[in-house]
């Protein structure tokens, strides 16, 4: 049974993960295109995103989604604010390749962020982006997020290391 709608968009739905969804996780953790932007090294087993699962989203610390179609049930991605310090926290999302492109990641963005700062109090909410990563930059910008500063040669891939991007949105800022 797929899991409880939590935000409904007009084009998507966020729900909670369930652990029908682990496997989905699991496949989509491992592709390159995924893992490259979100930092995951090595290959992730069934049983390590079930820790995930268990340990992480399972967990009362932050908040994690399911990305859906709107009136869908299988994922297409997965977002979630992680609590850095009193009213602040990070967004962190990735959208399966073949979902690109379609604005889900936007939409699901602005859903989270709508709600990080009417329900859950919060006074800013930032990203991470790896240099490489341009459309994860145009979702920030164009949600309204702030280039705040860059990490220099913070991360190693592709024999060379590159520079993590900062974006910050304070709720003052917000529509």
């Amino acid at each position: 049974m797929a899991g409880a709608v939590f935000l409904e968009g007009d084009n998507v739905d966020l729900r909670t993960i369930e652990e029908e969804d682990i496997e989905f996780l699991r496949d989509n953790i491992n592709r390159p295109e995924i893992r490259k932007n979100i930092g995951h090294r090595g290959p992730a087993n069934l049983d390590q995103e079930k820790d995930f699962f268990e340990e992480v989203v399972s967990s009362d610390e932050g908040t994690h989604l399911a990305i859906t179609r709107k009136g869908e049930s299988d994922m297409v991605g997965i977002i979630s604010l992680e609590p850095k310090s009193e009213g602040v926290a990070e967004i962190g999302i990735w959208i399966s390749p073949e979902h690109h492109g379609k604005g889900f990641g936007t939409e699901a963005s602005e859903l989270l962020i709508e709600h990080g700062f009417n329900r859950e109090r919060l006074h800013r909410i930032h990203a991470r982006v790896f240099q490489k990563n341009e459309k994860s930059k145009s979702v920030w910008e164009k949600l309204g997020f702030t280039h705040e500063g860059t990490q220099r040669e913070d991360y190693f891939d592709d024999g060379k290391f590159w520079d993590t991007e900062i974006y910050g949105l304070l709720e003052d800022e917000w529509n």
